[in-house]
């Protein structure tokens, strides 16, 4: 399925402010991807149907993925919300008809993120948080952060995700901590000079 099919039916399979939101990070993945010399087209499909399993309510999350045959942690049994990831890459599968991993991944993991996430999904994680609808303290300077360092920009979307979580009472996810604590630990021992 080419780019523009899987748009034209992403359009009729999300609501219109989700669908919008899906562009713009499209756009925004484009820029990254470039920046960091990553295949931006395959950028741009997962970006675009990073939020693809957003088809699904929030409140159907849980029997879905179960229907569907997805492995369920705790916190996402706690927090169906997070399963709309792992829906995604399901449905770029089976219904966008996407084999290439990368662009899976990206869908998997730009909820959450992960320790020892590739630079192509990192993309697709920044471009979900820094597309340009989106709007708190320090994102613009983050914004370019991200065309040159994806790595010390993580480690503060990871921050502002986590203060996020913190300040509404929600779960932080074991793959946001094991991200967040990878990238730490690598600036921390670049600082000792190991």
């Amino acid at each position: 399925m080419e780019l523009k099919e899987m748009q034209a039916l992403l359009q009729k399979s999300l609501p219109k402010k989700r669908f919008e939101h899906s562009l713009e990070v499209c756009k925004t993945a484009a820029i990254l991807a470039a920046a960091h010399k990553i295949d931006v087209e395959k950028a741009k499909i997962s970006a675009l149907l990073h939020d693809c399993g957003r088809e699904i309510p929030s409140r159907d999350n849980l029997s879905k993925a179960k229907e569907l045959g997805l492995v369920i942690d705790e916190v996402e049994r706690n927090q169906p919300i997070l399963l709309h990831a792992k829906i995604g890459m399901y449905l770029a599968e089976h219904k966008y008809g996407v084999t290439d991993k990368d662009i899976l991944e990206g869908i998997r993991y730009h909820t959450t993120g992960t320790a020892h996430m590739s630079k192509f999904a990192q993309v697709i994680y920044l471009a979900d948080l820094l597309e340009p609808t989106r709007c708190f303290p320090g994102i613009d300077e983050m914004r370019d952060l991200a065309k040159r360092n994806l790595d010390r920009t993580m480690i503060r979307a990871y921050a502002q995700t986590i203060r996020y979580l913190l300040e509404y009472d929600l779960l932080v996810h074991p793959d946001c901590i094991a991200g967040y604590n990878e990238l730490a630990i690598k600036f921390k021992r670049a600082k000792q000079g190991k």
